[in-house]
C-alpha cells in the first residue's frame, strides 16, 4: 500500500475541515429565507497572482444570483451566510498556499445595499515559494541508456512549488518505476523545509521501490450478464490481455490490456489487480482479472443538424462477438443533405442559402459500409480495421465524389496516453465532378467529350500514415497544454483511359492553449503541400486528384471566409455581352450573383489566434472568444509564396458548454473585397450564344492576352458586392472549439 505523504495529509486537514458538505451549504443557502438588503447580488475577487475569477468561484460556496436572477428578477438570489463567507476567505488562502504563496491571506468585505449584499474578496499573496533543492533516495539505476529516474525532479528547483505540480511530477516517477517492473514503488515518505524568511523550499523525498518483478499466475474470472454460464471464455479474456506468466511486471502493460478489454466492447466492467504470488518465489506477482459481459448486439438511430449538411441522419448495426470475442463488426449508413439534395429535396427551408446555392449540395450524400475491428493483431498491442464501403460525398462548392466501391485496410496504435499513431491502404473506384470551370482550367477538360470522359471515373489508390501527440488537457475543450500531429499520403491514380498520376500530401500541425488574462488564449500553426512530381501541366498546375488538392476557409479554418473559399477561384458567369470590333468574342455582364468557385492549392499556411473567457455573471457554461484567423493558398508550381498573399479575418463567437463539447457560434469580418479572377460563360447554345466555353474577363489595356483562348484567359473579373458591413459578415456553427 502506498506511504501517505505530507502532502495527501495536508490535502485531508483542507477537505474535511473546510470543504464539508459544500453542495448541501449552498442547498440551504439558496433556500433560507431572508430579507432583500441580505442577499447576496455580487462577488468579487481582487488580488490573485494566478487563479482566473471562475477557479476561485468554484472554490467557494457564496455565490452570486445567476444572470436570469438579477436581469429578469426570475427566482430569489441566495441569502448570505457571514461564517460561510469567512469560511470561503479560509479556502481562498488555502487555494493559494497550495499553490506555493505561504503567506497568502484572504479578506472578506460584506457591504451591505438597499438591495442586497455585495461579497468582495481581497487577496493578499504574499512573497512567491521556490524549490531551493531536492534531495531524493531510495531510486534505483535506470537501465543502460535511458535518462535517470529523478531527473524530473531535478526540474522543479527553481520554480514555484505548487504542490499540484510536486505530486504530478512525484506520480510521473512511480508510474515510470512501475512499468520497470518495481509492481511495489509507492508514493514516497517526503519532508518539506521552509525557509519562510528567504521564501525557500527543500524538498526530501524517500522512495522504498522493492525487488523487480514478473508476472506469476494470471486469474480469470469472468461475470455472466444474467444467470447461467457465461458466454465468453476465459481463454478469450486472456488471449486479449496478452500477458503471459514469466513477463516483466509493466503498469502501463496492464493499462493497455485493460485497454483492448474495454475497446472489444464485450465487457461493461474490467478490473484488474495484482496479489502475493502462490509461488515461493519472491520475484513473482499474480496477476488477477475479473470481467463483467455486456450484450454483444447493439443497433442505434441518430437524427441531427449541421451547417455543411442540414439534415443529417444515420443508423448502425454491431455485433461484438463476431467470430470470436475481441471482432467486431459494423454495418453502419449515413446519409446528409436531407432536406434539400434529390430525391429527399423536402424542406429546403432548413438548410443555408450558400447550401443551397453549392451545386454539389442538390443531391442526397450517402455512406453505407461494413467493418471489421479486432482488439489485437497477433496479439500485438496494435488494432486492426478492414472496410468496405460504397458512399457520395462532396465539399461545398468544390467538387463531388461517388465511390461506386472502396476498401480501407487500416492499423493503429495507442502508445501511450498522449501519442497515437495509424497506418492505412486505401482504395476507390469512382467518378469526381468537379465544376466545369475547374474541369477546364484545371484539368484540361473543356470539350464535351472530355467531360464524358471524367465521368467514367477512375481508381486512386492511398497509402497513408499519421501520428498525434496531444498533451492538452481536455481533447474537446482544452485549456493548457499542446499538441501537435502530422499526416503524409502517398497515392496513384489507375485508369484504362486517363494517363497515371502519381501524388503525394504531407500535412502538420502544431496547437497550444495556456492562461491568459482570466481565459485562455489558443493558437495554431498548419503547414500542407501537394506535389506530383512528373505529372502533366495544365496551366502551369500540375493533375492531383481534386480531392486531394488543398483548400482554405471555413469553420474550422479562416472563419472570415465561406468553406473554401479562400485562395484561387474562377467565376461562372450568369450573362455576356459581344465585344465590339471582335469575331465571337464576349465580355461579362456584372452580376452579384456569379458563382465562385475554388480552384484550390498545393500549399497552404493557416495560423489561427483565439483568446476565450468565461462569462460567469451570465452562466458559467457560457464563454465568449476574440479570434483573428489568417491563411494563405496557393500554387506550387506557377505562384510563389508572398506574405501579401496572406489574409487576416478577425472575429468573435459564443461558447456553450455542453457533455458533447461547446456548441459555437462564430461571426468572422472579412475585410478584403472579391478575389480577381477568370470570369468564364458556359454557353448550352439556347440563349443565342454558340454552345461552348468563353473567356468573358473585362478587357484591359495593359493586358494582352488571346480572349478565345480559355488557358490564357487572364484573371481581370471582380464581382460586384454590397459595400454594407453586413456583407463581409460570415457566420459559422459547429459542435467543439474550431482547433
Amino acid at each position: 500500500m502506498p506511504v501517505p505523504s505530507l502532502f495527501s495529509s495536508f490535502r485531508t486537514v483542507v477537505l474535511v475541515g473546510l470543504l464539508v458538505s459544500p453542495l448541501r451549504t449552498a442547498a440551504a443557502q439558496r433556500a433560507a429565507r431572508c430579507n432583500a438588503d441580505e442577499r447576496v447580488r455580487g462577488v468579487r475577487f481582487d488580488g490573485s497572482p494566478a487563479f482566473d475569477v471562475l477557479a476561485m468561484a468554484t472554490t467557494i460556496v457564496t455565490h452570486e444570483p445567476g444572470f436570469v436572477t438579477r436581469v429578469f428578477k426570475i427566482g430569489t438570489a441566495p441569502c448570505v451566510d457571514t461564517l460561510e463567507v469567512r469560511r470561503d476567505a479560509l479556502r481562498l488562502a488555502i487555494l493559494h498556499r497550495q499553490a506555493g504563496w505561504f503567506q497568502a491571506s484572504v479578506s472578506p468585505l460584506v457591504t451591505k445595499r438597499a438591495d442586497g449584499v455585495r461579497v468582495r474578496f481581497v487577496i493578499t499573496p504574499g512573497r512567491e515559494a521556490v524549490v531551493d533543492s531536492v534531495v531524493v533516495r531510495g531510486l534505483p539505476e535506470p537501465p543502460e541508456g535511458r535518462r535517470p529516474y529523478d531527473a524530473t525532479l531535478a526540474q522543479l528547483v527553481g520554480k514555484r512549488f505548487d504542490r499540484t505540480r510536486v505530486d504530478t511530477t512525484v506520480s510521473g516517477v512511480v508510474a515510470r518505476l512501475r512499468d520497470a517492473g518495481f509492481a511495489r514503488a509507492s508514493m514516497p515518505t517526503s519532508r518539506i523545509r521552509i525557509d519562510t524568511l528567504n521564501a525557500l523550499v527543500r524538498l526530501d523525498l524517500n522512495f522504498t521501490t522493492g525487488p523487480p518483478l514478473r508476472i506469476g499466475t494470471v486469474h480469470v474470472a469472468v461475470r455472466p450478464v444474467s444467470t447461467g454460464r457465461p458466454r465468453v471464455d476465459s481463454a478469450d479474456v486472456a488471449r486479449l490481455v496478452a500477458i503471459q506468466p514469466g513477463d516483466r511486471f509493466s503498469a502501463s502493460a496492464l493499462l493497455d490490456a485493460q485497454r483492448a478489454l474495454y475497446r472489444s466492447e464485450a465487457f461493461r466492467l474490467v478490473v484488474m489487480d495484482t496479489a502475493s504470488s502462490t509461488s515461493t518465489a519472491d520475484s513473482l506477482i499474480d496477476l488477477r482479472i475479473a470481467v463483467a459481459e455486456a450484450r454483444m448486439r447493439a443497433a442505434r438511430l441518430g437524427l441531427g443538424w449541421a451547417t455543411q449538411d442540414c439534415v443529417r441522419a444515420q443508423g448502425r448495426i454491431t455485433d461484438r462477438g463476431f467470430l470470436g470475442v475481441g471482432r467486431r463488426v459494423e454495418f453502419s449508413a449515413r446519409a446528409s443533405k436531407l432536406g434539400l439534395g434529390a430525391p429527399a429535396d423536402i424542406a429546403p427551408a432548413l438548410c443555408s442559402q450558400a447550401l443551397r446555392d453549392d451545386p454539389f449540395s442538390q443531391r442526397v450524400n450517402y455512406y453505407a459500409g461494413a467493418t471489421i475491428t479486432n482488439a489485437r493483431l497477433f496479439g500485438l498491442p496494435v488494432v486492426p480495421l478492414v472496410s468496405v464501403y460504397s458512399e457520395r460525398r462532396g465539399e461545398p462548392y468544390a467538387y463531388l465524389r461517388e465511390t461506386a466501391i472502396g476498401a480501407l485496410a487500416d492499423v493503429s496504435r495507442q502508445f501511450s496516453n498522449r501519442t497515437s499513431g495509424a497506418a492505412s491502404f486505401q482504395y476507390e473506384n469512382g467518378k469526381t465532378t468537379v465544376d466545369p470551370a475547374v474541369s477546364c482550367t484545371r484539368f484540361g477538360l473543356c470539350r464535351p467529350e472530355e467531360l464524358v470522359l471524367n465521368a467514367f471515373g477512375r481508381g486512386i489508390g492511398i497509402v497513408s500514415t499519421s501520428a498525434l501527440h496531444d498533451r492538452t488537457d481536455n481533447a474537446t475543450n482544452p485549456a493548457r497544454g499542446w499538441r501537435v500531429r502530422g499526416e503524409l499520403r502517398l497515392g496513384q491514380t489507375v485508369s484504362e483511359r486517363v494517363e497515371t498520376v502519381r501524388f503525394q500530401r504531407t500535412t502538420g500541425e502544431l496547437a497550444g492553449f495556456s492562461r491568459f488574462l482570466g481565459g485562455v488564449v489558443g493558437a495554431r500553426f498548419q503547414a500542407a503541400g501537394a506535389f506530383a512530381p512528373g505529372a502533366e501541366l495544365v496551366d502551369g498546375t500540375p493533375l492531383i486528384p481534386q480531392q486531394e488538392r488543398l483548400f482554405v476557409g471555413g469553420q474550422n479554418s479562416v472563419r472570415g471566409y465561406q468553406q473554401n473559399l479562400l485562395g484561387p477561384v474562377d467565376y461562372v458567369v450568369r450573362a455576356v455581352r459581344p465585344v465590339a470590333g471582335t469575331d465571337g468574342e464576349y465580355e461579362v455582364v456584372p452580376n452579384s450573383r456569379d458563382n465562385e468557385v475554388p480552384r484550390g492549392g498545393t500549399a497552404l499556411l493557416v495560423g489561427n489566434l483565439e483568446w476565450r473567457r468565461g462569462v460567469r455573471f451570465i452562466a458559467e457554461q457560457l464563454q465568449l472568444a476574440a479570434f483573428v484567423d489568417a491563411g494563405a493558398l496557393w500554387e506550387t508550381r506557377s505562384d510563389r509564396f508572398s506574405w501579401a498573399d496572406m489574409r487576416y479575418t478577425p472575429g468573435v463567437g459564443v461558447r456553450l458548454v455542453t457533455p458533447l463539447g461547446p456548441f459555437r457560434l462564430d461571426v468572422g469580418y472579412r475585410p478584403y473585397g472579391k478575389r480577381v479572377g477568370r470570369a468564364l460563360y458556359f454557353s448550352d447554345g439556347k440563349t443565342g450564344t454558340p454552345a461552348g466555353i468563353y473567356c468573358a474577363s473585362p478587357r484591359q489595356a495593359n493586358i494582352v492576352a488571346d480572349y478565345s483562348n480559355v488557358f490564357a484567359c487572364p484573371a481581370t473579373y471582380t464581382p460586384p458586392v454590397s459595400q454594407s458591413i453586413f456583407s463581409r459578415l460570415v457566420f459559422h456553427f459547429g459542435l467543439g472549439q474550431a482547433f
